[in-house]
């Protein structure tokens, strides 16, 4: 048998799970150049933070101010914000910040509020012991500070406009929506009122052509993030690249559209992938953003043969199951937030051969993002996988392998 080594259970013990294949198979891991690179040391990381990409550093700008948030992304997102946030602090205490005038703020957009067992894993036992960390709330507790030159209304967190230094810890990874994340994201739609974030969301609508994964140049959501960050006042950013085990192998630091410039520049190659399709199997394992996992077949799309000819493999371990989301998500039977839409059985199908999802731990509504559960044969371990997959494939087949589909993309034909 080949195998094929991918990561799994980032938050989970972020263990390697290993997929096995016939010998007769072609397989082809589908890997990017960024995630072999080693990880910084802390004596790296504190010495890009102390010294930003452009402007003064961080130390500086906190002289005499009298309240700092931290603003840091969520569990769908691969930061390692333990690795950065004392760093961070260190610069606001040097500065004369007591931890009193400090608080954290998790940026969760249109998520579902995280618990203190997720806040230990992203910001570390100290921090959560020492400093307040609060959850972003969509719904309330907002600021209104104006709108974006196309007209979206920006609601904005009310403690974060309460303090007169705002920073902000994420990573660049590749993005469905605003082609790679970062920058201004963590505040739009990170810290907005779900009004805002709604609004935000109708762009997509306005020029598809200038949104999408791994489109940066010119992107018009990425466009209203810079908007948000300019009007509201991000003051610092840190922007991080991750590797395949979820580790910082670089970081921009500094005003966030210097940050987001240079950390997309960057992922570009690191996070990308040859161009590659006609395989008779793509499997796309999701691991950075492991609980919104659908997302990764995309990627399983652009592989698979055209004309629905191809099986797509979904591989989803996310011990927490998939991320409550109060804009794409389904909220009832047939309904849910404002963007999101009903599948019937049959949409997959027109797509692809067949869709196999294989998750430990399945749920009736973990597919709603797109598409109806009963488009999927779900199955709790890989063997069954290997078992189904056999029985369509007796003969040779040509596979594709996705370390994975949630951070990466497919380059442009050369």
């Amino acid at each position: 048998m080949k195998s094929v080594s991918v990561p799994s259970r980032l938050w989970f013990g972020n263990v390697e799970k290993v997929l096995t294949f016939p010998d007769r198979w072609d397989i082809d891991s589908l890997t990017s150049p960024g995630f072999d690179r080693p990880a910084l040391s802390a004596e790296e990381i504190a010495g890009k933070i102390m010294n930003p990409v452009e402007g003064p550093p961080l130390e500086e700008l906190a002289r005499g101010k009298r309240e700092a948030v931290i603003v840091f992304d969520d569990m769908t997102r691969p930061t390692p914000v333990s690795a950065v946030a004392p760093h961070i602090l260190d610069a606001l205490h040097r500065a004369g910040m007591k931890k009193e005038q400090i608080r954290f703020l998790w940026a969760l957009g249109s998520h579902g509020t995280c618990d203190m067992i997720s806040a230990r894993k992203k910001l570390g036992d100290h921090i959560v012991e020492h400093y307040v960390v609060h959850n972003h709330d969509a719904f309330q507790n907002l600021q209104w500070v104006g709108r974006t030159p196309t007209g979206v209304d920006l609601w904005i967190n009310r403690e974060f406009m309460g303090c007169d230094l705002r920073i902000g810890i994420g990573c660049i990874t590749a993005h469905v929506h605003v082609g790679f994340s970062g920058g201004a994201k963590i505040l739009l739609p990170g810290v907005a009122g779900i009004e805002t974030i709604n609004q935000f969301h109708n762009q997509m609508y306005r020029d598809p052509s200038r949104t999408g994964l791994g489109r940066f140049d010119g992107n018009i959501m990425r466009a209203e993030c810079d908007a948000a960050g300019d009007i509201a006042g991000l003051h610092f950013k840190v922007d991080c690249l991750i590797n395949r085990r979820g580790e910082i192998t670089n970081l921009y630091a500094g005003p966030f559209r210097a940050t987001h410039r240079m950390g997309a520049e960057e992922g570009k190659d690191h996070y990308g992938i040859p161009h590659a399709t006609g395989y008779d199997i793509a499997v796309c394992n999701a691991y950075g953003r492991a609980n919104e996992s659908a997302i990764a077949l995309i990627f399983t799309l652009s592989l698979l043969k055209p004309g629905a000819a191809g099986t797509g493999v979904l591989v989803c371990d996310a011990p927490d199951g998939q991320v409550p989301h109060y804009v794409m998500r389904s909220w009832g039977t047939g309904f849910g937030g404002r963007h999101f839409v009903q599948r019937e059985p049959g949409f997959i199908p027109m797509l692809m051969k067949k869709l196999i999802v294989f998750n430990p731990r399945p749920d009736r509504t973990m597919l709603d993002l797109v598409c109806h559960i009963n488009d999927a044969v779900v199955v709790k371990t890989w063997q069954e996988t290997l078992d189904i997959l056999e029985r369509d494939y007796p003969g040779t087949a040509k596979i594709a392998v996705v370390e994975d589909g949630t951070v990466q993309y497919m380059k442009a034909p050369a």
